[in-house]
């Protein structure tokens, strides 16, 4: 027997031809907000509607989804931390993400925030807007090369793998760790492809942060990586180091991180915050850190490919098929 929907709420805009689409099956109401929701509102819709097609701020956990009425939640993003997913596997709730379609869009990024730190352009672009530049002067807005450095990604995925890519164009060492962090992992097949199609090493986490001239975050928030750079990682970082999060804000221990921005010792280029959208207020004049806020994945198309992709996650669903995007199965599928 497949899950029967009858309604469906989309927790920020849906593109006009996805929500007809989707209305052909169930009907579709559309919650547009920039904030979070509170409680008690994501608890009303949860006991309203069937299918919820949420994003990385949507609180879905136990307190919200119990006493509801949902049987599908449908993520449009990677990332599904903020998912109670142990609780939805035993209630029978169905969850979807959107892997695969943002890769190059947040890997795009991650490059973005990379060159803008490098190169020191968002601190020179205030210099210019504040009528300060008098003419060319040999040591204004030094910044660093990147041929011939190191590159450290943390996390090997679809998204660490095109971070991969665009450090190997830019003639760049690169390492990286994944999955086992330690000084005892054992490599594999994985790491072997790695070695051959970029020319990664991998190394333990504390050998990444030591060796690495740049780094990027690119591994998803769990309970294996909460706060998997403390403050005895980033202590290990080489002098005005460039760290770059495009993941999620608490694979940093954020206080720790702020402190070593404040001293001046590394550079940061941040998408991502652990209370989101509140931004520690003391990053917000420093010289040394690009703010963003969250939009690995904004780009027109690829944020339409996610919505395309979360819709029709639903639409095979009540249809009683599989999506390839589904994280888990229920007995009826």
């Amino acid at each position: 027997m497949q899950p029967i929907f009858h309604s469906a709420v989309s927790l920020g805009k849906l593109p006009e031809d996805l929500v007809d689409k989707l209305g052909q099956f169930v009907k579709v109401e559309i919650v547009d907000r920039t904030q979070p929701l509170s409680l008690e509102r994501m608890q009303e819709l949860a006991a309203s509607f069937d299918v919820i097609l949420s994003e990385p701020q949507d609180r879905l956990d136990r307190q919200t989804l119990e006493g509801g009425k949902v049987k599908m939640i449908a993520q449009r993003a990677v990332g599904f931390d903020n998912i109670d997913f142990e609780y939805c596997k035993e209630q029978g709730i169905l969850v979807a993400n959107t892997p695969g379609v943002l890769d190059k869009a947040t890997a795009d990024l991650t490059f973005s925030l990379f060159l803008a730190c490098a190169r020191r352009i968002v601190e020179a672009d205030k210099y210019v807007r504040a009528g300060l530049w008098n003419g060319f002067e040999n040591e204004l807005m030094l910044g660093h090369e990147t041929a011939g450095k190191t590159f450290g990604i943390v996390g090997m995925g679809r998204i660490g793998k095109e971070v991969a890519r665009r450090a190997q164009a830019f003639d760049m060492r690169i390492i990286y760790t994944r999955s086992d962090c330690s000084d005892s992992f054992e490599s594999d097949e994985k790491d072997l492809d790695l070695q051959q199609k970029y020319g990664a090493c991998r190394v333990s986490l504390n050998t990444l942060m030591r060796e690495s001239h740049f780094i990027s975050l690119n591994c998803p928030l769990n309970k294996d990586t909460a706060g998997l750079i403390g403050a005895e990682q980033i202590a290990l970082m080489k002098d005005q180091a460039i760290l770059i999060n495009t993941s999620r804000g608490k694979v940093v221990d954020e206080a720790a991180l702020v402190k070593a921005l404040v001293e001046n010792r590394i550079v940061a280029g941040l998408d991502v915050f652990s209370y989101e959208p509140n931004v520690p207020e003391a990053l917000i004049k420093l010289n040394n850190v690009v703010l963003a806020p969250h939009i690995g994945s904004a780009t027109e198309e690829t944020r339409k490919a996610m919505a395309q992709l979360a819709v029709n996650a639903v639409i095979m669903a009540a249809q009683g098929k599989s999506a390839a995007n589904l994280l888990n199965q229920s007995p009826a599928l």
